[in-house]
């Protein structure tokens, strides 16, 4: 049942764009966008959003994307225009920093997707990855364009892939040993690491919302499955930093991800990288190394 859209509202600042209203865009079908950059399931939807962007706009689709972060670094402005330029977004983007705009839609996922009519109704709502076809072909519905698209996505999860795993204490889990909050620690290897588990060696400052690395040397290691690995990394001096990554024990070689070939991620702002592509779902034990303090680690997600 259509209901009338919420407003955008508590924007901190917009980017591509003019500050905009639900009133200004009444006539238009509109797509609001939650998402947040180093969310990897936000974006592996940007390809379709940038698409229907360019297929639709000149037949009167707006899309919005709110900017909602997860972390403190995705508050910052120069971060988010990265992002954006990083994945050629030309449509409108508002800082929800406070959750203003948010809240009053009574989101809770990221990403999460809310179709608006001419009428300044939602029409359809999506969360999460998938179903592009389905969002396509309500749009092309809203719009009054005749013919359907075919369901292309071949995006399937598996059960046993590995979960998102946080690090920072407020939302860590699978870990089995004792975390220090908010203090230096030296931490060890214990013999066993159980599946879809974590663990630290040498020195490490364990905060809210991330892992600091105390030290050179300093490594965490995951036990997991699945056929790629994502990590939100960041670099607590602003200067870049480097981390060595292992597979099994060994250099990474041919399953390196896309931003540690060559074994070595290079940390040069606060993001989401690639760190293992396996090419097949397996299970894989990863090392990550810092070279230098300072390497910040807060999220693993996996692909």
């Amino acid at each position: 049942q259509p209901y009338p859209a919420p407003q955008i509202a508590g924007i901190e600042t917009w980017l591509n764009s003019q500050s905009l209203t639900m009133g200004a865009l009444k006539g238009k079908v509109v797509l609001i966008d939650f998402w947040t950059y180093s969310c990897i399931n936000c974006v592996r939807t940007l390809p379709y959003l940038t698409g229907w962007d360019r297929k639709y706009r000149d037949q009167g689709l707006v899309i919005v994307g709110v900017h909602t972060p997860e972390f403190e670094f995705e508050k910052k402005r120069e971060n988010v225009a990265a992002a954006i330029k990083q994945h050629g977004i030309e449509y409108p983007v508002a800082l929800d920093n406070n959750f203003g705009t948010w809240d009053r839609f009574n989101n809770r996922y990221w990403p999460a997707h809310y179709l608006i009519d001419r009428e300044g109704r939602v029409a359809y709502q999506h969360f999460g990855e998938g179903k592009y076809a389905v969002t396509e072909n309500n749009i092309r519905y809203l719009l009054g364009l005749k013919g359907r698209v075919v369901d292309t996505d071949a995006t399937r999860f598996s059960p046993m892939q590995t979960l998102e795993t946080y690090l920072g204490y407020r939302r860590a889990k699978n870990f089995d040993f004792a975390m220090r909050r908010d203090a230096q620690a030296e931490y060890h290897f214990s013999a066993m690491l159980p599946e879809d588990h974590w663990a630290l060696s040498g020195k490490w400052q364990a905060e809210a919302e991330k892992l600091v690395a105390a030290g050179p040397g300093a490594t965490l290691r995951f036990n997991f499955n699945a056929a790629k690995v994502f990590l939100v990394l960041g670099t607590a001096s602003g200067y870049p930093l480097h981390a060595r990554i292992k597979l099994n024990g060994k250099p990474v070689g041919a399953f390196a991800g896309k931003d540690a070939q060559g074994g070595i991620v290079v940390v040069e702002r606060n993001t989401l990288y690639e760190l293992i592509d396996q090419k097949v779902q397996g299970m894989g034990l990863l090392e990550i190394e810092a070279q230098e303090p300072g390497l910040e680690a807060y999220a693993f997600t996996f692909g």
